[in-house]
């Protein structure tokens, strides 16, 4: 059970999974709270064209927490929302045990997290790709925590946004992969 939220049949990449998080996690606490979910679950039945009526949202809410709160404290963390939703495997899964990166394998990892082909890699997009090569390092398959990713991000930002724009361009992402 849960939300079925694919794409066309594709499971949601975790670069639009985190710029999702970012806008219903509205006060930026690292949780969705109860209205915060409230507004993803009315959303998501507007965007499958259901019309869904407050009550029975309540109730499909009151299911969802009950089976996807894992620590049972009344929100829900990156990793429990992650397991209500369809997210991508570990991209990054492929490359991290290599020696070293071609050319191909490098533009595929950067057109992979460029999800909205910009020619850059946005906050969100950044912190997909960080998220998933930490994942990869720790023992279990999991999200890793919202601040510890934005810790991780500032550091990276500092050591490889060259030019200050506040994003990672395809020169700077050399950087960041051949010091991980």
């Amino acid at each position: 059970s849960g939300i079925n939220a694919e794409y066309g049949g594709h499971r949601i990449p975790s670069a639009d999974f985190l710029k999702m998080w970012r806008n219903y996690d509205q006060d930026h606490s690292g949780f969705l709270e109860m209205k915060e979910l409230l507004l993803l679950v009315r959303d998501f039945a507007q965007l499958v064209g259901e019309r869904v009526e407050e009550e029975e949202l309540s109730e499909s809410l009151r299911q969802l927490m009950g089976e996807f709160d894992i620590n049972k404290d009344g929100r829900l963390e990156l990793e429990e929302l992650s397991h209500i939703m369809s997210v991508e495997d570990n991209f990054m899964k492929t490359f991290c045990n290599r020696n070293y990166l071609t050319r191909k394998d490098f533009d595929q990892i950067f057109s992979h997290y460029d999800t909205d082909n910009t020619g850059y890699l946005d906050k969100e997009e950044v912190m997909a790709l960080l998220n998933d090569i930490l994942k990869f390092h720790e023992t279990k398959d999991t999200h890793i925590p919202i601040p510890v990713l934005k810790e991780v991000y500032k550091e990276v930002m500092k050591a490889c946004d060259t030019d200050n724009s506040n994003t990672i361009q395809k020169c700077e992402l050399a950087l960041l992969l051949t010091s991980m």
